[in-house]
C-alpha cells in the first residue's frame, strides 16, 4: 500500500519568512541618518546637532553648549553595525532552529523537540567527518525510549540536514 505525503510544508513558510524578519531585525537599530534627505539640510548631521536644528541666538557653532569634543580611545560607543550584523545573524540561527524543527516533523510527527536540535548538531559532525553507516546512526540518535526512527527517516533526516541545516 502506498502511504500518500502531504502536500503541505510546514518549513517552507518558515523559509520564505526568514529573509523578511532577518531585513525586518537589522532596519530596528536606524539611527535616523536617512532624515537628512528629509529636513532639506545638506550638512551632515551629528550627534552634536540631531538633537538642535540650530544654535540658540548669539551663540556661535563653536561655543554651542552641546558641543563637546569627539570621544576617542575606549569611550568611543559601540558601532551598532557590529551590534546589528549580530542580530541579524541570531535571527537567522533562530529561524533555522524554526525550520529544522518543523521539517523534522513532517518527517516524522514525534520529532521536533528543543533536545532534537542537540542531536542535529552531532549528526552534522558525523556526516562531515564522513561516518560509516549514517544513515543507521541517524536512526538510532534520533530514536527514544517512547519512539524508534527508521533507516528510512535516518535517511530522509541526513539529506534534511544536508540540503538545510549543516553549514
Amino acid at each position: 500500500m502506498r502511504q500518500m505525503h502531504s502536500t503541505r510544508r510546514p518549513g517552507v513558510l518558515v523559509a520564505l519568512l526568514t529573509p523578511g524578519v532577518a531585513l525586518l531585525l537589522a532596519g530596528c537599530g536606524s539611527d535616523g541618518a536617512d532624515k537628512t534627505a528629509q529636513d532639506g539640510s545638506s550638512a551632515p548631521r551629528t550627534s552634536a546637532t540631531a538633537g538642535t536644528q540650530s544654535p540658540e541666538p548669539n551663540v556661535t557653532p563653536d561655543e554651542s553648549p552641546s558641543a563637546s569634543p569627539r570621544p576617542t580611545g575606549d569611550t568611543l560607543p559601540a558601532d551598532p553595525a557590529t551590534d546589528a550584523s549580530a542580530q541579524v545573524d541570531e535571527a537567522f540561527r533562530a529561524a533555522g532552529v524554526v525550520a529544522l524543527q518543523g521539517n523534522l516533523r513532517y518527517i516524522d510527527g514525534a520529532l521536533g523537540a528543543t533536545e532534537d536540535i542537540d542531536k542535529a548538531d552531532a549528526q552534522c559532525a558525523d556526516l562531515q567527518r564522513n561516518v560509516a553507516n549514517p544513515d543507521q546512526v541517524a536512526a538510532r540518535r534520533f530514536s527514544t525510549g517512547n519512539h524508534k526512527v527508521t533507516t528510512a527517516d535516518g535517511k530522509r533526516i541526513n539529506t534534511l540536514l544536508r540540503n538545510t541545516y549543516c553549514g
